[in-house]
Parts: C-alpha cells; sequence; structure tokens
C-alpha cells in the first residue's frame, strides 16, 4: 500500500465532502477504507492524530476506537487544534462513560423530544445499529411503559439476556419490570415488555385496557407486507397479519414509536408503478419517514467469481484459481481466507444445501487439522442427546457450523457463539442468518441466488450481504459472489413497500376486513363484513371471542363453533376424556383428540398440518398428527427422533423432519387452530351450562406444553432463551430439582448457569420476566 497515495486520496475526498461535492454515506466508505488499510500499520502520534480527526469529522469516533482491536495502541500525547476539536465533538457523542452513539443514531435520538407526539419509520443498513439506539430513546425520554417487538423468540431472548448481562444496561433492569411471556401476573408502574407480534397480541387479548403503552418500537417491520419479501417456505405465511395487527395495536393515541427495519425502499410518486398505500399508512398515522439506507457504517465490497483464473478482492486477499468447478472453486477461496487467519459464511439457498456443501467441505479434507477440543463438551452433549452421526455433528467436529431453521434453537445459539469466538472457520447458512443474528465474520460468500427455489429479490440480496463485516469489528466487509446471478439481484430495481389496509384496490383477507377504514374497502368487502357480522350475531357469540387468536379468521371461528355444536354426545363425552387425560398425565386420549382434529381440518390452511390430520396410520383408525403429538408428549424431541430412526428414516432426515413438526407445525399452527377449537369449545359448554367460560375445563394445559414444553414461569422463560431439556425439567419439578441437577453433563451445567443468572437477577431485582 502506498500510504502517501492513500492520505492523498482521503484528504481529497475530505475537501469535496466539506464543499458539499460528496454525501456524507460516500465519504463514510472512502473513510472505512481508508483504515481498513492502515489498520495494521505502524502508526506515528501525527497518524493517530489525523485518524483521530477523521473519524470525528464524519462523525463515526468507533472508527478510531476500532484500531485497539487491531492491537494498535490509540494513545495520543500531543494535541493539536484538530485534534482537541476532534475530542470536544466526540464529547457531544458520549451518551455515559462507557457508551457512546455514532452521528447518525444521534440525529434520531435527538428528535424524540417530551411534550410531542415522537412517531418514525427508520430504515437502514443491518450495520446502523438500530436497536442500541432504541434504548438510548427508551432512557432519555423516561417511559413509563414500552412493549418492544422483534421478529423471533430467539432475538427477543437476545435482547432479554442482554439487559440481564451487559452492565451497561444495568438501568432498565433497576428501573423496570421487565416481561416476556404474554401471562404477566403483576404490572408494576415501569415496565418494559419484549415480545413477538404474536406475543404481543396475545397480550393485547388478555390485559389490553389494563397499560396504556407511551412508547413502541417494533423491528423488522417490512414484514407488514407479504410481497415485499420471499417466503422460503412452501406454506401458509402468516407473519404479514401478525405484523400488521402488531402495527395496528401499537399506533393507539399519544403512543410514541419507531418502526424499524434494513434497506426498505419506498414507492416514489415519479415511479411509474406508485403505490400510494404506505404512504396513505405514514400520513394517517402521523408517522415521519427516516431514510438511511445508504449509510454503511460497515462498508462492503462485492467480488463476482466467475471464470477467470484471479481477482483482486482488497488490498489484503486476492483469489486465484486452479480449477473451475463450483464446488473446487468454493475450497480454494476458503483455503485462502484461512490462509490470512480469517473465518466466513457462506449462504446457501435451502436447509439441504447447507447441509451438502458442509459434506463438501468435510471431504475435502482442508479442515482435517481442527481441533475441537476446546468445545469438546458441546460434541459430547448433542452427540449423547441426539445422534453421533448427525451432519452437524460431524461439521463441527472439522470446525463447521451449520444454520437453519431445523437446527434446534440452543445449538443454532452455541454454534453461532463459537464462531464468533473463532472456534469455527465456516459457518453455513441459509436465511435464518439474516434474522437478526449477530456473527463477526468479514467474509460471506454467496454460493446461490435464490432463496428456497424462487431468485432473491433485491431487499433479501441486500440483507444477506449486510451480514460481511460488523460495526465495532470491521471496516470492510467482503461479499464473494461464486458462479451465480446474485449481483443482478443487488443490481436490480427496488420494489416498494406497500400496506394493504391502506390499499382499496388490494385483495384483503377477511381478517384485515375489520382493520381496515372504509374508505379502503370495496363495496364486496363492506358486503361480507355486513354478512360475517350477521353469522356472529345469530350465534350469539361476543366480541371478545373473536378478540382471541386474531390470526384466524372470524368465519372460520363460527366454522369450528358450528362444528362442535353438530357434535354428538359421544363425540363430547370423547372430548372430556381427551380434556382430563391432558390434565392428569399430559397425554392425550386418540379418540377424543381424531374428534378435535375432524372438527378443525376443513379449516386448516397450512398443507403440511392439512396432510397431517387427513393421512391415516395404517390400521386407517388415527391420523398421523394424533401418533406424531403423542410420541412427542411421551419421549419429547430426543424420542420423537429415535421413533423416525427406528422407522427407517436417516439420521439427517429423522432429526429434520422432527424439527420441522415441532418448531414449525406443532409450536405455531397446531397450537393456533387447537387454540380456536379451545375457545369455541368452551364458549360453547359455557352456553350449555350457564358456567363462566373461564370455569369451563378444556385444552389449556396441552396448548401450554406445545407452545412452551413449559408450565411454569422459569420453565417457560429457559424455554424462550432454547436450553437442553434437561434445564427446562429443572424448573419443572420442584421436588427433583437437585436429582435432576446432578445429571446434568458440564455443557448443560455451563448453559444452566447463564439463564438462572438472567432468571435470579430479574427476580432479585422485584421484576418480573
Amino acid at each position: 500500500m502506498d500510504r502517501i497515495e492513500e492520505a492523498t486520496n482521503l484528504i481529497k475526498a475530505l475537501n469535496t465532502y466539506r464543499n458539499d461535492e460528496l454525501e456524507d454515506y460516500e465519504f463514510i466508505k472512502i473513510v472505512c477504507s481508508y483504515f481498513d488499510k492502515i489498520k495494521q500499520e505502524d502508526l506515528s502520534g501525527a497518524d493517530l492524530s489525523f485518524l483521530k480527526y477523521i473519524s470525528n469529522i464524519i462523525g463515526i469516533p468507533h472508527f478510531y476506537d476500532l484500531l485497539e482491536k487491531f492491537e494498535q495502541d490509540v494513545t495520543i500525547n500531543s494535541f493539536d487544534l484538530n485534534t482537541l476539536s476532534a475530542v470536544i465533538y466526540e464529547s457531544t457523542l458520549n451518551i455515559s462513560k462507557h457508551n457512546k452513539v455514532h452521528k447518525y443514531q444521534k440525529q434520531i435520538l435527538e428528535l424524540f423530544k417530551p411534550n410531542q407526539l415522537n412517531r418514525y419509520f427508520l430504515s437502514a443498513s443491518t450495520s446502523f445499529g438500530k436497536t442500541h439506539i432504541v434504548f438510548e430513546i427508551i432512557k432519555q425520554m423516561d417511559y413509563d411503559n414500552v412493549v418492544l417487538i422483534f421478529p423471533t423468540i430467539a432475538l427477543l431472548t437476545e435482547n432479554l439476556e442482554r439487559l440481564t448481562s451487559d452492565e451497561s444496561y444495568n438501568f432498565f433492569v433497576k428501573k423496570y419490570s421487565i416481561h416476556t411471556l404474554s401471562e404477566v401476573e403483576n404490572i408494576d408502574d415501569k415496565n418494559l415488555f419484549i415480545y413477538t407480534p404474536e406475543r404481543f397480541l396475545s397480550f393485547v387479548e388478555k390485559r389490553e385496557n389494563e397499560i396504556k403503552f407511551n412508547f413502541a418500537f417494533i423491528d423488522e417491520v417490512y414484514k407488514i407486507d407479504n410481497d415485499y419479501i420471499i417466503d422460503e417456505e412452501v406454506r401458509e405465511n402468516e407473519r404479514d397479519v401478525a405484523y400488521r395487527l402488531a402495527v395496528f395495536y401499537s399506533l393507539k393515541k399519544d403512543v410514541d414509536t419507531l418502526l424499524a427495519g434494513p434497506y426498505i425502499d419506498f414507492s416514489k410518486p415519479d415511479d411509474e408503478n406508485y403505490n400510494r398505500s404506505f404512504d396513505r399508512f405514514l400520513e394517517n398515522n402521523e408517522i415521519k419517514l427516516i431514510d438511511y439506507n445508504n449509510y454503511e457504517i460497515v462498508n462492503k465490497t462485492y467480488s463476482d467469481i466467475k471464470g477467470k483464473k484471479s481477482y483482486e478482492v482488497d488490498h489484503n486477499l486476492d483469489l486465484t484459481f486452479e480449477k473451475s468447478s463450483k464446488n473446487d472453486r468454493l475450497i480454494e477461496i476458503l483455503q485462502q481466507i484461512f490462509n490470512i487467519n480469517e473465518n466466513t459464511i457462506i449462504y446457501c439457498y435451502s436447509r439441504s444445501s447447507a447441509e451438502s456443501y458442509a459434506k463438501t467441505i468435510i471431504n475435502s479434507e482442508l479442515l482435517n487439522e481442527h481441533s475441537y477440543e476446546e468445545y469438546a463438551e458441546f460434541i459430547n452433549h448433542i452427540s449423547d442427546n441426539y445422534n453421533k452421526d448427525w451432519t452437524v455433528i460431524n461439521a463441527l467436529k472439522k470446525g463447521i457450523g451449520i444454520h437453519h431453521g431445523l437446527v434446534p434453537k440452543y445449538i443454532q445459539r452455541e454454534t453461532v457463539s463459537l464462531f464468533n469466538k473463532g472456534l469455527l472457520k465456516v459457518l453455513l447458512s441459509t436465511t435464518t442468518i439474516t434474522e437478526g443474528v449477530n456473527t463477526s465474520a468479514k467474509n460471506l460468500i454467496v454460493l446461490h441466488n435464490k432463496k428456497g427455489n424462487k431468485p432473491l429479490k433485491k431487499f433479501d440480496a441486500k440483507n444477506i450481504a449486510g451480514r460481511a463485516g460488523r460495526f465495532f469489528h470491521h471496516y470492510n466487509g467482503r461479499v464473494i459472489v461464486l458462479k451465480n446471478n446474485f449481483m443482478q439481484a443487488i443490481n436490480s430495481e427496488p420494489e416498494g413497500i406497500k400496506h394493504k389496509n391502506y390499499d382499496i384496490e388490494s385483495p384483503k383477507e377477511e381478517i384485515d376486513l375489520f382493520y381496515t377504514e372504509d374508505e379502503y374497502l370495496t363495496e364486496e368487502d363492506k358486503a361480507k363484513i355486513i354478512d360475517i357480522n350477521q353469522l356472529q350475531e345469530d350465534r350469539g357469540i361476543p366480541d371478545e371471542i373473536f378478540h382471541l387468536y386474531k390470526v384466524v379468521s372470524r368465519k372460520d371461528k363460527i366454522e369450528i363453533y358450528d362444528k362442535i355444536t353438530l357434535l354428538n354426545e359421544a363425540q363430547l363425552e370423547a372430548i372430556k376424556k381427551l380434556i382430563r387425560d391432558i390434565n392428569y398425565k399430559m397425554d392425550i386420549d386418540n379418540g377424543g383428540f381424531q374428534v378435535v382434529l375432524g372438527t378443525i381440518e376443513s379449516v386448516v390452511k397450512n398443507q403440511k398440518l392439512k396432510f397431517l390430520i387427513q393421512e391415516s396410520d395404517r390400521n386407517k383408525e388415527y391420523s398421523l398428527l394424533t401418533h406424531f403429538v403423542h410420541f412427542y408428549l411421551k419421549d419429547g424431541f430426543k424420542g420423537s427422533v429415535q421413533y423416525k430412526i427406528s422407522q427407517g428414516e436417516p439420521v439427517d432426515k429423522a432429526i429434520s423432519k422432527t424439527a420441522e413438526f415441532v418448531y414449525n407445525t406443532l409450536k405455531y399452527q397446531v397450537v393456533k387452530y387447537l387454540g380456536v377449537f379451545n375457545i369455541m369449545y368452551k364458549f360453547y359448554i359455557s352456553q350449555q351450562t350457564g358456567q363462566l367460560i373461564d370455569e369451563v375445563s378444556g385444552l389449556d394445559r396441552l396448548l401450554t406444553k406445545l407452545e412452551y414444553n413449559a408450565f411454569t414461569e422459569k420453565g417457560r422463560i429457559a424455554s424462550d432463551f432454547g436450553v437442553p431439556t434437561s434445564i427446562i425439567d429443572y424448573y419443572e419439578n420442584e421436588e427433583k430439582a437437585n436429582e435432576i441437577k446432578n445429571l446434568f453433563d458440564n455443557y448443560e451445567l455451563t448453559i444452566f448457569e447463564k439463564v438462572e443468572k438472567i432468571i435470579n437477577e430479574e427476580n432479585t431485582g422485584g421484576n418480573n420476566v
């Protein structure tokens, strides 16, 4: 590197920036690139003063601080006026003794002022630090009741762990009661709720009138528009409904709001296919748009690897190739990344491709010398509890992590942790890596330009590329595209986000009809509402019944209710026996469960669940779902895997099928439809007997078991956190707790201590998780 030339180019860019001829986000990229090139050079006092000055000119003093990670002594012993002004400016970004924001985060923080309605929609790069600024807003505004809504349980628990484990967040633990479960026993004077959209809606159903929220944050809010993203699964996707409802219920009068997401594009009035629905949504709810999409706090470089023999990636990495096939080139790229002592994420379009490429890397013998001694306890634990022949285990032994939706949650978490510590060299992942998972990878190798079987949209591609490089760890991230058309997606025309509740031309699901203003409903839509209201009135079903399980339509609920009213005495008795078996031994009576499935089958939209209900066993007596639920209740995840292996399934398939069933079908789809059956059944019985609906015995205990695999508050928090089953058993069996703990292996003990700290710190502070 020619340091004089690089410094000269930077100074030229600085002058252009000062003359308002260069956008600040473009100058950020130039500064990032300069820091990246100089980070491991011998730096003089003059160099340090210049770097301090430059990092503050662009408003990101963290760039200078990051030099310490590269073993630079950043102490400045001689101050000139430029250095002094830089230090003074930096002090304005300090939030506390050990915490500061960058200039662009502060711009957002300064928008929030007391005695005014503060509502903003923020779209920014993945490296911007959106969640960090949310906590600073809460602290600055001193709100009494706050709800933070994240897309996944994993992100929910990640933020809970941050609050309870990081000393810089002690303010929140001391000041707020923190809640993550929808069943809240005590609401205090100051409360912080951390929810998924579904859990927030469940809380609203139970306690809406008991609390007034002052601030709501909703992350990944692009999910309100199901057409904006590609659904990886071939399944019913109801997240958009849940997200739209969560936004609807959070935007109550006088509630401050921050809606956020990465790289969201917006329709412009001069676009050929301009759709005004999202603009209407913002206007009607007094939300101001903040667009920081171009502000990459960690710069990205793209290398599109096709057939050439060599590629210059950056000043520290040149890729050369001897072979031409995709698999061979992947191995050659990995070898050259390992040679500079770096790790990498590899994006794959599907779960099966992630596991297949893991086997390719294993078979290449590239990592034969890798030692897993430092995480042997983890390997031993999953070998004992799953199956030693599982590809995930074989990969981990070679320093390769596999991350997708069918790997149990705590194994995903531990895999990412090992990768961030540098103990794993490779992390193969599907788009699960874009769901807010924080990694320390500088490199991202993109193997496909698809998500499932669908070509990536620009939004998805940008979000995937955003995983290259991480703020506080890197100045530049490398995106290496290997023999596919990913760059076409990156450079494609963006699609503007829409909001169907503000678009009269958008076809609406029945659920949306009841949350849409009349001006955005067609005459046909209005007629449907009248018909449904008449059906409700004819049956005497109160509104509060329909407000439960909001993501299931009213007509579907009415259909289930009607079918319940037609059940004969024997069928009703079978349901009562099912309820007794659930309450007394947590198992299902096959006959009673079959009656329930027959009642809900016609309204089930999810095709996988529908198949499990309709497909019978060999004796044509009970559905497959009845058997699967029985085996899961009897022996848990591990027992379900062993059952499938005993039926001849290969190990990888047995585990992935069990995970698919437990995490996708059981915990969400089955719970949702059984939940609707339960509330309509209890309402019917209350009509017949005169009992209060809450006094009618139903499937409630089964629903809690299927959703959380736990009944106690501590057990459910542990389940959310993602832990081995033995730890949940510890919290669920108070009388046998010590006996269970004595059987923990070393890995389980480590995880137990972490979870126990989170639970106990909350309880010590008098707060409720």
